[in-house]
């Protein structure tokens, strides 16, 4: 094994380990920051509504929930274009056969955060069926968490593929 294959691999050692502990510290930040602002067992509202429909404060949960989840979807379809661009040579460039795996998850996470992002849809749109807005409920988070990291490691994948990629095409050229 030359010094550059060694490298290289040192280096996408290094970069997975920095990515498992960036997505823990996110985690472990979002997850004090709802503890902090909704401490475990607190009532967030215990009166009844009178009138027939949502109040204006639910109004607003729900189109930062609709508006949040749009633009995560957004994004996911963005970073799947913009690995469809790196795929087919965008750059001038040919993907090595070792980075496609790195291609082939990240494509895969974009696709399960989209997919998370349709099932909080229809969790929200079952909320406003049964005029019940909870934006605390399980119902609502799981989906919802489950669609933000899922894209957060589609991101990190896709920067592996990305960078190391045009990383080793640098270094073929000289």
């Amino acid at each position: 094994m030359n010094f550059v294959t060694a490298r290289t691999k040192v280096s996408r050692f290094i970069f997975y380990i920095a990515t498992i502990l960036l997505i823990v510290v996110v985690w472990r930040v979002q997850r004090a920051m709802d503890i902090a602002a909704i401490p475990p067992g607190a009532i967030i509202s215990a009166a009844a509504t009178t009138s027939s429909g949502p109040n204006q404060w639910q109004q607003m949960g729900l189109q930062a929930i609709s508006d949040m989840n749009g633009l995560l979807i957004t994004l996911a379809t963005a970073l799947l274009g913009g690995l469809g661009f790196l795929l087919s040579g965008g750059l001038g460039g040919h993907t090595r056969a070792r980075h496609l795996w790195s291609a082939l998850i990240c494509a895969i996470l974009v696709g399960v955060s989209i997919y998370f992002g349709y099932v909080g849809h229809l969790h929200v749109l079952w909320m406003i069926d049964n005029q019940n807005f909870d934006p605390q409920s399980l119902v609502y988070k799981l989906p919802s968490y489950s669609q933000f990291y899922a894209l957060l490691l589609a991101v990190f994948f896709f920067a592996d593929f990305a960078v190391h990629d045009l990383f080793e095409e640098k270094s073929d050229e000289h």
